[in-house]
């Protein structure tokens, strides 16, 4: 241990004392970003001293500290960066599921229709040629019943001529 390590440790430990109560706030409110903070503050305290007192070592130290709090804050702020992409990313997925799905529903809803339209033209067609049929059994029945009718007309014409036939030769 040589002359300069002693006002280094000194320097150290009352630095140490005083962020204390300030580790503990940062504890309580929590926060990444104000332990990073304070981090840069004690790197900067160092630093000063370092340069007061003429200590290299001291100052080298504070630098170290500074780079490093230097790079969690930007490790911090990439994460955050990564996290918000992330968000943007599932947020963008789930709109797409849901166009998705939109789209399935409404081609699903469009068969349906389709289906309904062609069963209902089916009906129609089969109703059709229904009517169809009973029209041409009709129509046949109609040609049968004046069929019949003519034959009896014929009939009793037949009967009457003979009749009147009869008559003529009684």
């Amino acid at each position: 241990m040589n002359l300069r390590s002693i006002p280094r440790a000194a320097i150290g430990a009352y630095v140490k004392i005083v962020r204390l109560p300030f580790d503990q706030a940062v504890k309580l409110v929590g926060g990444r970003e104000s332990e990073i903070r304070l981090d840069q503050a004690e790197a900067g305290a160092r630093e000063a001293a370092g340069a007061v007192l003429g200590d290299d070592e001291l100052r080298r130290d504070a630098g170290r500290r500074r780079t490093a709090a230097d790079d969690r804050e930007q490790a911090l702020h990439l994460k955050a960066e990564a996290d918000r992409k992330k968000r943007q990313a599932r947020q963008r997925a789930r709109q797409r599921k849901r166009r998705a799905e939109a789209t399935e529903l409404q081609r699903k809803e469009a068969a349906e229709r389709e289906a309904a339209e062609r069963e209902k033209a089916l009906r129609a067609q089969e109703r059709a040629d229904r009517l169809e049929a009973l029209d041409e059994r009709a129509d046949a029945l109609e040609a049968e019943q004046d069929a019949l009718a003519a034959r009896d007309e014929a009939r009793r014409l037949k009967e009457s001529a003979a009749a009147v036939k009869s008559g003529r030769t009684s």
